[in-house]
């Protein structure tokens, strides 16, 4: 099964639309799944909506979203959402949702995350209400995302999709100061409990590719870590999920 993953294009106006479509077309035509892990616009605008939904129209395979935090800048992500659903791509958030492919049931878990940081470290540069606040969010969006996996028992292949890390092995490369903003550890919860097949994240635009939570494969799909607007991966070249938790 072959799975075409992106995030951070930070679509506006004054990128090229069918350049772009172009990208996303190819690379869905060899794919039997589209994932797109949010910042998909560049700050949420009706404008910048309108060209995304543009370039993810008439895909040749399912396209399944979530919203980054440059989605949300206006009417938090409302008009990105409807934008993408009017062009036939299913936004999740949060949520799940099952596809059939070559007779097997995949299914999504999908949110954006939230910041919030790692093993109790400090938050760079907030103040502690402004960090409680972080994590008050990262723990709701893991709640989330653990009962959006939780409607997936009976599902042959499962997978995690975020916008937020939910690991630091995938933000090496980013200044570790910063880290805290781009994810949490909270989200790493529902992951070892349900142990799905494969997570992908965005929003660490300098980070590492791959990473693992518990065994299971993280991959840092931002088109700024990849090179493009979309891998493409093999899911049967994933390393299987361990029985026990690293």
């Amino acid at each position: 099964m072959w799975i075409a993953a992106g995030g951070d294009l930070h679509f506006a106006p004054a990128t090229k639309v069918a350049a772009l479509q172009a990208e996303l077309r190819a690379a869905a035509s060899a794919a039997d799944l589209v994932l797109l892990a949010g910042d998909l616009t560049a700050s949420g605008r009706p404008e910048e909506a309108a060209s995304l939904a543009e370039a993810c129209a008439d895909m040749d395979a399912p396209v399944v979203c979530v919203l980054g935090n440059h989605d949300r800048r206006w009417r938090d992500g409302d008009v990105v959402s409807s934008a993408l659903r009017e062009a036939g791509a299913l936004v999740l958030d949060p949520g799940s949702h099952v596809v059939e492919v070559e007779g097997v049931r995949v299914g999504i878990a999908g949110a954006t995350g939230a910041p919030g940081g790692f093993g109790g470290r400090p938050v760079w540069g907030l103040g502690p209400m402004a960090a409680r606040r972080w994590r008050r969010a990262a723990r709701a969006e893991a709640r989330a995302l653990d009962a959006a996996l939780a409607e997936l028992g009976q599902c042959s292949i499962r997978i995690v999709l975020l916008h937020y890390a939910p690991t630091t092995e995938t933000l090496v490369g980013e200044k570790p100061h910063l880290w805290a903003a781009l994810g949490s550890d909270q989200l790493a919860g529902p992951i070892q409990r349900h142990r799905p097949n494969l997570v992908f994240h965005a929003h660490a635009h300098e980070g590492a590719p791959r990473g693992q939570v518990g065994g299971v494969p993280v991959l840092n799909v931002s088109a700024q870590v990849i090179g493009r607007p979309l891998a493409l991966v093999d899911l049967a070249a994933e390393p299987p999920v361990s029985s026990t938790q690293a």
